[in-house]
């Protein structure tokens, strides 16, 4: 099998020749641009500054001779509208990150938070107040809230959905470019089209924008179907209405290049419960997730991904009835997250992208045997039958050890019986 063909495979709950691998095919499966580089020179590859695909999480693009090195399946297919404000326009300047130097786009600009920290400004515009910081010793350009106080009687829905506008010529181009790039690829292409994210936390404050209007901060947003329920509906509603537009406009472009949609990142679970009630799931996520993902299965032969953090035991049910084709990063360290009893129940509905290991506490701090251990593990509950696709339970972090990320891509591959 190819690579794609091993991924559509696993997405079909057909059981693939191996167990197939992501990573750095979207944005939640990445790893850090330090981890990035210590990986390029473990594997003796060209020296060179690593890119950086997502400034909030500061991770790193996993470039073509990396991904022959991991053996990996998947690979992104790159937008042009960035976290932040930035642009993807294939322009880089350097720039150091915990004294590894790495590459950002040529409209990221910062200012020193007089702490050892930086401030990041939207679309790199200095004269506005920033809308990220990285503190000293930190690892993430966290978003700055920068809510004004809610006038209740005079609120507009419409202030939510500033960020949600059509999308531009220019980003078209730069997606048909892609799509010629990609054309031919073995491996199955990820792409995270935007405006589809209902509730995100990483959307909420609006870091893309200059002077965010309406609700930007996330406990607010959290309590906002509470008590602004006509408000939510208003918005999603909206927002759902343009990602179809727009997306209509992107597959016109891109069409069957792409293989699997990256739908939605807003968590809905903690480590020990959920972030909302069943009701608020059903009122406000699940008819906007069934119409996202009918018209995706109508218009396309994309696959779904949805990407939810921890205890999300009780919402899976509900996450197949909406429609989606894969769940993402399958939290097994939170409570009710069996790997075993979800495999039991509900492998043959969904397939789980991720729960490959704990990026907690196993890969970042266990030995390399620990590491090997709840690899195959993983890999002999997840695997049977199709419908996984293995990933660290999220992002590769800051300062794990190279030795650990290499014990982890090697169990997969001893399974794989390469």
């Amino acid at each position: 099998m190819t690579s794609k063909e091993r991924v559509l495979a696993s997405l079909n709950h057909k059981q693939p020749d191996k167990i197939p691998i992501d990573f750095g095919g979207h944005v939640c499966s990445m790893m850090n641009a330090t981890c990035v580089a210590a990986l390029r020179e473990y594997y003796g590859l060209e020296k060179r500054p690593v890119r950086i695909w997502d400034v909030s999480t500061m991770t790193g693009e996993i470039e073509k001779d990396l991904q022959d090195a991991l053996g990996v399946d998947c690979e992104p297919f790159p937008t042009y509208d960035l976290c932040f404000g930035l642009k993807n326009t294939e322009r880089w300047k350097s720039w150091k990150y915990r004294g590894t130097e790495v590459l950002v786009p040529e409209n990221f600009e910062v200012t020193d938070d007089g702490k050892g920290g930086y401030y990041i400004y939207p679309e790199g515009d200095t004269s506005v107040p920033p809308s990220g910081h990285l503190p000293a010793g930190g690892y993430y350009f966290d978003d700055i809230v920068r809510q004004k106080d809610l006038e209740e009687d005079s609120m507009n829905y419409e202030d939510n959905l500033e960020e949600y506008g059509p999308i531009s010529d220019t980003s078209l181009e730069f997606l048909r470019l892609q799509a010629d790039n990609l054309k031919d690829s073995e491996k199955a292409v990820v792409m995270v089209p935007g405006g589809s994210a209902l509730g995100d936390a990483a959307n909420i404050p609006g870091n893309s924008l200059k002077d965010p209007k309406g609700i930007r901060s996330i406990p607010d947003w959290f309590a906002a179907p509470l008590l602004y329920p006509d408000y939510v509906h208003n918005v999603y509603s909206h927002q759902v209405d343009r990602m179809i537009d727009n997306w209509t406009k992107i597959y016109d472009i891109v069409g069957e290049t792409v293989d699997v949609a990256y739908i939605c990142g807003a968590d809905f679970g903690t480590q020990i419960s959920q972030m909302c009630s069943m009701e608020v799931f059903d009122e406000f996520y699940l008819p906007y997730y069934k119409r996202i993902n009918d018209w995706v299965h109508k218009h396309t032969g994309w696959k779904t991904l949805k990407h939810t953090c921890g205890a999300v035991y009780p919402f899976i049910p509900k996450l197949i009835e909406a429609g989606f084709d894969a769940v993402n990063p399958v939290q097994c360290s939170a409570k009710g997250m069996d790997p075993r009893r979800l495999k039991k129940e509900f492998g043959n509905e969904i397939t789980f992208w991720g729960g490959g290991v704990d990026t907690q506490k196993i890969l970042p701090f266990g030995t390399p045997e620990q590491i090997r251990e709840q690899v195959l593990e993983r890999c002999e509950i997840f695997g049977e039958g199709g419908g996984f696709i293995f990933n660290s339970i999220h992002i590769v972090q800051c300062n794990t050890p190279v030795e650990n990320i290499v014990a982890m891509i090697n169990a997969v591959h001893e399974y794989n019986g390469n």
